[in-house]
This record gives structure tokens, C-alpha cells and sequence, in this order.
């Protein structure tokens, strides 16, 4: 698989003819896993021949794969795709280096205007299903891998926007085309790499304080761990959102129950500071003033 920015050097070369016939394969995800010439053609609104000539180039490039069903795209075309429109759009001007590399997810360093960003690729597929399900409701279905990294992209968007609107410790979002979310970028310490804190019970204050105002406006993380809190300065920002559920939801206390035992838990082994869960949990959820 051709990492982000290998794509983006590649795509330079790529034309507007390669680019509509991209978009016309993205179009059938979620309902076709192999999309037929005629299809294509008629879709990207080319001739047959200036299509299969695009998509011979696309192929030799890795950002297509063919068989004798049909052309189906694959992760680098995805890649083009996106960094074309958000190109296109003004929303991503240079895609820089890498800062972070997950099982779910790249984040690169990116330019947009005169301003730092972030880049997250999604790419859904390396893990196992049994746990894309278990985590997002709506797994890879017809569409595979992709389509849940666009919706895992769309889904963080929203509530990233809905969540800083509020005024909520989290980066605030820029754009999201396909699988790719352009973010502020948070030159910070993932709380995993801390290793001594001067007050670790302020610190876990600080931080159970901005999961109370997240869940005060409507979302619980759901998937919270030392490995997306992130500590600048004096400011705790909570990161990674896709997986988010609404406060009312059913399964909200239970997801939020769990955010709470990961911080506590690591506390304790990390800083060797004890705290009582469930006195946090009552805390967040508004009932007590005292938080541990």
C-alpha cells in the first residue's frame, strides 16, 4: 500500500480525465465491488477509449486493480481523489511529513494557506472486522474498507465541529473530502508519553473536566485512553473521534463508564495517584462537585 505522501508526489502527473474517472469509481463504493468499462465511461462522462486509456494509467499507478468483472479502486486512488478536490477547494495547499502512524489512521503534517494543519488519512482494514464492528455501527459493508474510512472521517468531522462550536477542548476541523480530515494541528504530548507529572490529581482533574464538558454537549468519546489525550502546557485536548456517541444514547453511560476506568487506570499504574472511578464518573455526569 503506497503511503500518503507517495500518492501525493504521483498525483501531480495525474489529469483531469484520470482524476473524473476516480471520481466516478468512488461513486459506486458502498454498491459495486468491480465496476464495468461502460459504467465508468458513462459515469465520468468520457468517451470509452479516453476512459480506458485513463484507466490503463490509473492501473500502472496502483490506484485502480482490474479483473475480469471490472476496475475497482484501491486506497492510493483514494488518496489522489481526495488531495485533488481538497487541493482544488483551497483547503490543502502541502502535504508535509508524517507525525503519527495507527492501525486505523495516518496523521500527517500539512499547509493550508499560512496555516499548520493536520491531515488524518483513514485507513479502516488494518485491523480485524469483529472489531470495526464492535466499535462503529456501521462496519465495512458492500463498499469495504473505504467506505467506513470515509464515514469514520465524516463521523469525526461532525463532532469535532459539534463538540468545538461548544467551545470543547478539541482540535478544531478544517475540511474532510473522502477519508481525509484537515485539522488544526496540536503541537503537544500524547499523554502516554508523560512520564512525571508535578500533581498528577490536578492533571486528572483537568482532564475529567474536559470529558464532563464534551459529555455536556452532547458526545461521549467512547474509545478514550492515554493514547488520545493530549497534554500542551497547562490545556488537556481530547483527539480522535470517531467513535462517538451522543449523550442520550443508551449505550452512552456504559462507553463513558469505560473512558473513565482507561484514565483512572493509567493514572494509577503511570503516576501511582488512586482514584475513585465512580466518584469521577458522578462528577462528569454533573451530580457531584468533587471529581475524585
Amino acid at each position: 500500500m503506497s503511503t500518503l505522501r507517495e500518492v501525493a508526489e504521483l498525483s501531480a502527473a495525474l489529469s483531469e480525465s484520470e482524476y473524473r474517472v476516480l471520481r466516478a469509481l468512488a461513486m459506486f463504493l458502498g454498491s459495486r465491488m468491480h465496476v464495468p468499462l461502460e459504467m465508468i465511461s458513462a459515469s465520468a462522462g468520457l468517451p470509452q477509449e479516453l476512459a480506458e486509456s485513463s484507466l490503463s494509467i490509473l492501473e500502472g499507478l496502483g490506484m485502480v486493480v482490474r479483473n475480469p468483472a471490472g476496475y475497482a479502486l484501491v486506497y492510493a486512488g483514494l488518496d489522489a481523489l481526495s488531495l485533488h478536490e481538497l487541493r482544488a477547494r483551497g483547503q490543502l495547499d502541502a502535504l508535509g511529513t508524517p507525525i503519527a502512524l495507527g492501525k486505523e489512521s495516518d496523521v500527517y503534517s500539512g499547509i493550508a494557506g499560512s496555516r499548520e494543519v493536520a491531515v488524518k488519512a483513514y485507513r479502516i482494514g488494518r485491523v480485524s472486522f469483529r472489531k470495526v464492528k464492535r466499535l462503529r455501527s456501521y462496519g465495512p459493508q458492500a463498499g469495504g474498507w473505504m467506505l467506513a474510512s470515509i464515514m469514520s472521517a465524516s463521523s469525526e468531522f461532525a463532532s469535532l465541529r459539534r463538540l468545538r462550536s461548544a467551545g470543547q477542548p478539541v482540535p478544531e476541523p478544517l475540511a474532510v473530502r473522502y477519508h481525509l480530515l484537515v485539522m488544526e494541528r496540536i503541537d503537544g504530548t500524547l499523554l502516554r508519553r508523560v512520564r512525571e507529572v508535578a500533581d498528577p490529581a490536578r492533571l486528572l482533574r483537568r482532564i475529567l473536566e474536559a470529558i464532563r464538558g464534551c459529555y455536556t454537549a452532547g458526545l461521549v468519546h467512547a474509545d478514550l485512553s492515554e493514547f488520545n489525550v493530549m497534554i500542551r502546557g497547562d490545556d488537556v485536548i481530547l483527539i480522535d473521534w470517531p467513535q462517538s456517541i451522543r449523550s442520550d444514547d443508551p449505550a452512552a453511560l456504559p462507553a463513558l463508564e469505560r473512558d473513565i476506568a482507561n484514565i483512572v487506570r493509567f493514572f494509577r499504574k503511570r503516576f501511582g495517584h488512586s482514584a475513585d472511578a465512580g466518584r469521577a464518573l458522578e462528577y462528569v455526569l454533573g451530580r457531584s462537585p468533587e471529581c475524585c
